[in-house]
């Protein structure tokens, strides 16, 4: 599938913000088992799956798939994100990373959808996955920077940040599955071709998986009655 390429400068930032999302992944590792090796098995595990992901996108096979591949591409981010929130490692991070710390580190969705703006306005995305459209994740990241600092004080602020965070998430989803080239989806131009192509496919995996992992894993710590 074509699509418009976005500039140099808007790649370069998101590259910043997917290399701070996953080494902030591998930093609550490192603060929650103290084991180098074990960080290391945790990077090792995550680049394969990002490299496996990414050479599937890269060789133009997706789009052969049944529904342009997207369940190929979205299911495996929902599931594996998911089980291991809620894997023993989901309940070690949830009992070991500190409620600021938590909270704060969805504050990457505030740069990412300036982004996301940026490459609505060079045509690479549909003005439905902006905040000029139906996609409000921008919230979530104010939220974030807002509460985090308060976090670790008043539990109430980390809920809130939590909930509200979690919420637009799954907006966020769901315009990206209805702004896709699916049967289903809304009649948009251009559609949403993010996953079809690298390095903007990494958004899902890295950022929305990110994310995904990130609001259970809080959700645990705050369930658990920590402070």
């Amino acid at each position: 599938m074509t699509s418009v390429p976005a500039n140099a400068a808007s790649l370069i930032g998101f590259g910043v913000i997917v290399l701070t999302v996953l080494l902030a992944l591998l930093g609550a590792v490192q603060y929650a088992y103290q084991s180098f090796r074990t960080t290391m098995i945790a990077g090792l595990a995550l680049g394969i799956w990002l490299g496996a992901q990414s050479a599937l996108v890269f060789s133009g096979r997706l789009t052969s798939l049944p529904l342009q591949g997207l369940p190929f591409f979205f299911v495996p981010i929902l599931v594996i994100w998911t089980a291991l929130a809620l894997s023993p490692i989901g309940r070690r991070l949830a009992a070991s990373i500190p409620l600021t710390a938590l909270v704060g580190f969805q504050a990457f969705r505030l740069p990412l959808e300036l982004v996301l703006h940026s490459w609505f306005r060079q045509g690479t995305i549909p003005e439905t996955m902006t905040w000029s459209g139906q996609n409000w994740d921008i919230i979530s990241g104010i939220i974030a920077l807002v509460c985090a600092p308060f976090a670790g004080r008043w539990p109430l602020a980390a809920r809130f940040a939590n909930i509200v965070g979690f919420a637009l998430l799954l907006n966020v989803m769901r315009v990206a599955v209805m702004s896709s080239p699916v049967p289903f989806g809304w009649n948009i131009q251009p559609s949403l071709q993010l996953a079809f192509h690298l390095p903007y496919s990494l958004i899902g995996p890295v950022c929305v998986g990110g994310a995904l992992f990130g609001h259970i894993v809080l959700t645990r710590a705050l369930w658990s009655g920590r402070k």
